[in-house]
């Protein structure tokens, strides 16, 4: 019934037509009483004007009347019957039928009517609500609207206020880390990263001379004002050297190289860095001298303290720096043998023999000494125990501690005649054995004075005598040698020296190949220049001696063009310069980089850069091989000038300067 239902439903009026063709046709040619049942039409007629409109119920209405009318002229006798009393009984009941039907339908249709004017009364009512609040909610809207840019405004404000504030305290923050932390060191820890370890580095331990006295002799701003500039001043040499900061001693300073971050040349920065804070004392001209120790070793290294720390060295090998630096000559830098023994072949040093003692060795004796101090703790003034603790001392062979307290008694005694000849003998014990007093160290140990760096032009193994007394002078005098800017980068891979003497070949085959003055004087100080790019390696690719990964090797190109934006910008200008920088590794078959250049595409001056830098490499030692001898050298670049590395037209005039080609 469900799917007929439905059916009716969709196609009503279709349905409606076909059920009054199918009454017509039932009443026209069934039902006796024709007459009677034409009242039947009045229901069909009813529902049409109900659920169809005018039109069409008054078209039905005529169609019905027609089919009537169609149908009693042609069948005229079946509306023609003769009227009993049945008949006429049977026709009022017909039309009463039809009429309580009529009146049942019309009372139906009314009551739908009256529902659907009650709905629409609801949904108006509701649709009048609806706009009520539709309009009450454009209202909020527009006001909403109207206001929202000066809302954003306040909110944005309020948040870029926000933020200032957290980037305040964000720099407060860094600003404190950074003044009482070296920064490395600040970054390790926020990163989970550093560790407490035992590690081999370098220590040096920095002590003014004379600033006592200087600053008991002036005011205390004065005297803080001048530590602070002269302070100042050796961080800059420190932190170029790679150099944690570990802490100040009054007018001295603790750093290590080495750590945190593990440079392998920790020595080599180590020695250079002293070497420069004493130019700079120097250069300053501070009212003081300086006193710089260094030693190498392997100390426990890490943050020491529970709520406020620091990052620092613990163990022997800070005892000896410590100790170097107190009986070293001021003004100068003393290492330790193993200091040197890294650096000795790039720097010159004194060797100093020196008898490391540890102290008293006789028990009873330095028990008794060690009480004496204690007494002194508690009355520092007492003469006798001064003069008691000298005497023994000196008893006990320890002529360097004995001179301290010795030293003292006479400042207040100076006419204590057995105190003079004590004193006269500790000094001499002293210069016999150059004597350090060093608590557990037993055994003898060479201290060396770091006289300067090597000249690496004087190395005849490497520039022939005539070589070098062709250009040495021409080439100091044309252009000054930026050592303080590149001295620090040599530092990191051992290659000291090596720029030095890339400008010095390269200015010499350029004027071999008689180039223009001009030309020539910015070729040399492209080959001072050309590897201050390397900064940007990181170190442990440095001194790599095996092959480098993809990876790595991307990373070792981009050096040439940072040389060329570290340089632009110091202020260099010259274009010539910064194109040979950029192209001194290209090769002259197109295999270099960073852009494959080949042949004249590559600037003349980077193609003597290459010849210049190649020859200095394979001449020099390096931490992973042994110098060449210079002969085989020219005869491995020969060879490689025939796979198409170099220049053929370069090789000829290093050849002559060389005096290998007549």
């Amino acid at each position: 019934m469900e799917p007929i239902k439905q059916y009716f439903l969709k196609n009503f009026e279709s349905s409606f037509v076909l059920l009054i063709l199918v009454s017509v046709a039932v009443i026209n040619y069934f039902i006796p009483y024709k007459l009677a049942f034409l009242n039947f039409y009045f229901i069909p007629i009813l529902l049409a004007a109900s659920y169809l409109d005018v039109r069409k119920s008054i078209l039905g209405a005529f169609f019905c009347i027609l089919l009537v009318a169609i149908y009693a002229y042609l069948y005229p006798q079946s509306f023609m019957i003769s009227w009993t009393l049945l008949d006429l009984a049977m026709n009022i009941t017909v039309w009463g039928g039809f009429l309580i039907l009529t009146g049942a339908l019309v009372g139906n249709l009314r009551r739908k009517l009256r529902e659907e004017m009650t709905q629409r009364t609801t949904l108006q009512q509701e649709l009048i609500e609806s706009k009520v609040e539709l309009d009450q909610m454009s209202r909020d809207l527009q006001d909403h609207s109207e206001h929202l840019e000066e809302k954003v405004s306040e909110r944005t404000e309020y948040l870029e206020k926000a933020k200032r504030h957290v980037e305040e305290l964000k720099e407060r923050v860094e600003e404190a880390l950074y003044s009482s932390m070296d920064s490395s060191v600040v970054k390790l820890i926020i990163e989970k990263r550093l560790r407490t370890e035992k590690r081999v580095l370098s220590v040096m331990f920095a002590d003014l001379k004379g600033f006592t006295q200087y600053s008991e002799e002036r005011r205390p701003e004065v005297v803080v004002t001048d530590l602070n500039r002269f302070l100042g001043e050796m961080e800059s040499v420190l932190l170029s050297y790679r150099a944690h900061i570990d802490k100040y001693l009054g007018d001295g300073l603790m750093a290590e190289f080495g750590a945190p971050i593990g440079y392998e040349r920790h020595a080599l920065l180590a020695v250079m860095a002293g070497l420069k804070m004493q130019e700079s004392v120097v250069k300053s001209g501070f009212p003081w001298q300086m006193r710089v120790g260094i030693a190498t070793g392997e100390p426990i290294i890490g943050l020491i303290g529970h709520k406020r720390q620091s990052y620092t060295a613990l163990g022997d090998v800070v005892n000896l720096a410590n100790r170097i630096q107190e009986i070293c000559v001021p003004g100068s830098v003393t290492v330790d043998e193993a200091t040197f023994n890294d650096v000795q072949n790039i720097v010159d040093g004194k060797r100093k023999t020196i008898q490391l003692f540890g102290g008293v060795e006789d028990p009873k004796l330095a028990k008794e000494i060690d009480e004496c101090i204690e007494l002194l703790d508690q009355h520092p003034d007492n003469l006798d125990l001064i003069k008691k603790i000298g005497t023994l001392l000196l008893k006990g062979n320890d002529p360097v501690n004995a001179q301290e307290y010795l030293k003292q008694a006479l400042q207040k005694d100076p006419n204590d005649d057995r105190i003079k000849l004590a004193f006269a003998e500790s000094s001499v014990k002293m210069l016999q054995a150059e004597a350090i007093s060093l608590r557990g160290k037993k055994a003898r140990q060479h201290l060396y004075e770091i006289v300067g760096i090597k000249d690496p032009l004087k190395n005849r193994d490497k520039i022939p005598q005539n070589l070098y007394d062709a250009y040495g002078g021409r080439v100091r005098n044309l252009v000054a040698y930026p050592e303080d800017l590149i001295l620090p980068v040599e530092c990191l891979d051992g290659s000291v020296g090596h720029s030095k003497v890339v400008g010095f070949l390269t200015f010499a085959i350029a004027d071999k190949m008689n180039l223009p003055d001009k030309e020539k004087q910015d070729m040399l100080l492209a080959g001072y220049l050309a590897d201050i790019g390397k900064i940007i390696i990181p170190h442990h690719l440095l001194n790599r001696a095996g092959a480098l990964s993809k990876e790595e090797y991307e990373e070792v190109t981009k050096h040439c063009r940072e040389g060329v934006r570290i340089l632009k910008k110091m202020g260099y200008q010259s274009e010539l310069l910064f194109e040979i920088i950029t192209s001194h590794h290209e090769n002259f078959n197109g295999s270099g980089y960073p852009s494959g250049l080949s042949g004249e595409e590559i600037p003349l001056g980077a193609r003597i850069v290459a010849v210049a830098d190649t020859y200095d490499a394979l001449t020099s030692w390096r931490p992973y091989r042994d110098r060449w001898d210079y002969r085989a050298v020219f005869s491995e670049m020969q060879r490689y000038t025939a796979n198409g590395k170099f220049d053929p037209q370069i090789m000829e005039p290093l050849g002559k300067l060389l005096g290998i080609y007549t």
